[in-house]
């Protein structure tokens, strides 16, 4: 082994065991805070206990039945202390009734009662105070739990792909030198998803003009799997040496419309959506209804969508992203507004889709004249500390149209399917955008053109990519 390459294995192997080490200090200091969250949502006891000796303290010690009532008579007034204070501990405060029950012979009965609603009030704000720290703290700890796992998927990553890369033959670096590339690195790497990706190092030779394009066209002959140059390398192999990137083309491609329209008494729509293409073998479809309509819900909605964007975008998983924005809407100090959150993940490579809800409209999957719906049973972000979100997983084929609607499109989740089936009728080779223009069309005739609530449509076709070699034969 070169003294380079073993210095470089060194570097890689201190890397891996600091970034393991951040990994187990991250999950160590989120179950430290995890300990101290303990959410309440009933009175203890022993708070309750401590109330009334406090007040009996204070009234009884001067009253001149006090021997009567708590020496002559104590059992009875024991035993009529601990049945208020059940009582109290299930409805949770005094009622008029309980102030009528207990304690008629008490002199200051009135005052008693007066001092323990003071009290109780006192008690219920200082546990929802404590409430709202340990939510916070709880929303900490997931987030230090999330980055554990990057961070540590990460640093298993550096493993995984030391042990999966292998340089590729001499044989192909001189095929490629007859191609005018001269590459001076050429390794290949099998991705967590079986998929292949060429790590090449190179320059043009005698400053011949060679695109990535055509070297990828070049690898995918050499290698036997159709290779496409990634989305951030360059588009022309230069006079000096860079680095190049190739991936294994994916099995389908998707093509998106959209469609949408504001409440007729609003000028902006509350709803908002995005679509992102991480690394180029996945679509991820977003889509947030915020409350009501205008510019208020227009914000919340913007501001859930931009979290998604930059939580996925810097590695958190969809769920995670979306519990942790959940979190924040809560802990905010003005909670009255809500968002719906609809996330769906198309992938590329197997036809995999994932969908992940939390309070929004039914998600349909369209094919041919079959059609399924996917429903949310949970509330919108926001409204909840640990509403977690419905999750499900289909496999999706060639031809197939994911359907993502705002609520106002729909009226009532259990007529979705017959509605759209009724546009859809003979729309079988109609593009995405056709399709997002149809079910909007149809959607604003029903309300008269006056819509009662934003409307938005997002539609994906899921499309078999067409092979060279397939194409020929065909042909």
């Amino acid at each position: 082994m070169r003294r380079d390459d073993v210095i470089e294995w060194k570097m890689q192997n201190d890397m891996k065991r600091r970034l393991s080490g951040i990994a187990g200090s991250f999950r160590k200091l989120s179950g430290s805070i995890s300990d101290f969250a303990d959410i309440g949502t009933q009175l203890k006891r022993d708070m309750l206990n401590g109330l009334f000796d406090e007040v009996s303290m204070k009234l009884c010690a001067d009253c001149v039945n006090c021997n009567r009532c708590w020496v002559d008579e104590e059992l009875v007034s024991c035993a009529e202390v601990s049945e208020l204070l059940d009582a109290v501990q299930t409805d949770g405060g005094i009622s008029e009734e309980m102030e009528r029950r207990y304690f008629a012979r008490c002199e200051h009965r009135h005052r008693m009662f007066d001092e323990l609603k003071q009290g109780l009030f006192r008690l219920k704000q200082g546990m929802l105070w404590r409430n709202r720290l340990n939510e916070s703290r709880e929303a900490v700890a997931n987030q230090l739990t999330e980055m554990a796992r990057i961070v540590g998927e990460f640093a298993g990553n550096l493993e995984q792909d030391g042990s999966r890369a292998w340089p590729l033959p001499r044989s192909i670096t001189v095929k490629l030198w007859l191609k005018n590339i001269r590459a001076k690195q050429l390794l290949m790497l099998e991705r967590g998803d079986g998929s292949m990706e060429i790590h090449l190092t190179a320059r043009n030779r005698r400053g011949r003009c060679v695109t990535t394009k055509e070297a990828a066209m070049i690898l995918s002959c050499l290698v036997g799997e159709k290779l496409v140059p990634c989305e951030d390398s360059r588009n022309v192999i230069g006079k000096e040496y860079a680095d190049y990137v190739f991936r294994e083309d994916a099995n389908f491609q998707v093509i998106t419309g959209v469609a949408r329209a504001a409440r007729a008494d609003s000028r902006v729509s509350g709803d908002n959506f995005s679509f992102l293409y991480p690394e180029g073998d996945e679509v991820i479809m977003l889509l947030s209804d915020g409350m009501g309509s205008g510019e208020a819900a227009c914000r919340e909605s913007e501001r859930v969508i931009e979290l998604l964007e930059q939580f996925l975008e810097a590695g958190f998983k969809e769920e995670a992203a979306m519990k942790l924005i959940n979190s924040m809407l809560v802990l905010r100090e003005d909670n009255t507004m809500f968002t719906t959150m609809d996330v769906c993940v198309l992938h590329l490579a197997t036809g995999v889709c994932e969908f992940m809800k939390a309070g929004a409209a039914a998600t349909y999957i369209l094919r041919g004249d079959w059609m399924e719906s996917i429903h949310s049973t949970t509330l919108p972000a926001g409204v909840l500390l640990g509403v977690s979100c419905d999750v499900k997983q289909k496999k999706l084929y060639d031809g197939d149209y994911v359907i993502m609607l705002s609520d106002g499109v729909i009226e009532g989740e259990d007529g979705g399917e017959e509605f759209l089936r009724s546009i859809l009728a003979g729309a079988e080779d109609a593009n995405p955008q056709e399709i997002a223009n149809l079910i909007l069309e149809a959607a604003m005739q029903r309300e008269q053109y006056r819509p009662k609530d934003d409307m938005t449509v997002l539609v994906a076709g899921l499309f078999q990519r067409v092979r060279g070699g397939q194409a020929a034969r065909e042909e």
